[in-house]
């Protein structure tokens, strides 16, 4: 199908057996939770993708690198199951990049607003990934970029959030959450450079959005909200 003008398509997955025989040999040199050795000439959103296709995990991006334990957290959104005390986590390997390679800590007065979605297009098949990336304007112009983690978490103790309805479409999310602390199966290293969308996040003010999304919930993504 046809993304709509805002959203963002994922590049194409090349799922050669030769890339994916070499995804599955540095999985299976993992350490204890350990951080990969990534040095494949492959981009590391489709290794993290390729983890979540084939096996029972899901990612959660922090730009703190040394976490042990990732623990559940109190989140502040308009939406009941975004605003939980749990762990998030999502099962792709392009959204959890955004999360890690923003610098909330020297700039903790940006705020987010983000998708990531699939349109069901007959019974059994949903499209392909679709994107929208959005922080504070007065900060994206300082470039808040930073090294991140990614944190490779058993999928086991979470729930994926509901299909949604929209404009006659169900919409899937690939975003999870978890009540319980959870040991990293393996670590992954990121930096702003292999976020594929870098260029294409946009700007808000911060006052306008919460204005139009009050008014109309129904108008993602409140272009008026969005500056150049």
């Amino acid at each position: 199908m046809e993304a709509p003008d805002f959203l963002l398509l994922r590049p194409p997955v090349d799922r050669s057996p030769g890339i994916q025989g070499a995804f599955e040999d540095l999985w299976q040199s993992r350490r204890n939770g350990g951080l990969l050795d990534y040095q494949l000439p492959y981009p590391k959103w489709q290794f993290l993708s390729y983890l979540c296709e084939t096996k029972e995990l899901v990612l959660h991006g922090s730009q703190n690198q040394d976490i042990s334990i990732v623990e559940p957290r109190q989140a502040m959104d308009k939406r009941a199951f975004s605003s939980q005390r749990a762990i998030y986590a999502t099962t792709d390997g392009i959204w959890v990049i955004y999360f890690a390679i923003l610098d909330r800590k020297k700039y903790p007065e940006m705020t987010l607003f983000n998708s990531c979605l699939q349109a069901k297009i007959s019974a059994d098949q949903f499209s392909e990934p679709m994107y929208f990336f959005s922080i504070t304007h007065s900060v994206l112009l300082q470039k808040p970029w930073c090294e991140g983690m990614i944190y490779i978490l058993p999928r086991q103790s979470f729930e994926r959030e509901a299909s949604q309805q929209a404009q006659g479409m169900e919409i899937v999310f690939p975003h999870w959450i978890s009540p319980f602390p959870a040991d990293p199966a393996a670590r992954l290293q990121v930096s702003p450079q292999d976020f594929p969308f870098l260029a294409q996040i946009h700007g808000h003010n911060d006052e306008k959005l919460v204005q139009l999304a009050t008014a109309s919930p129904d108008g993602f993504p409140w272009p008026e909200a969005l500056e150049s």
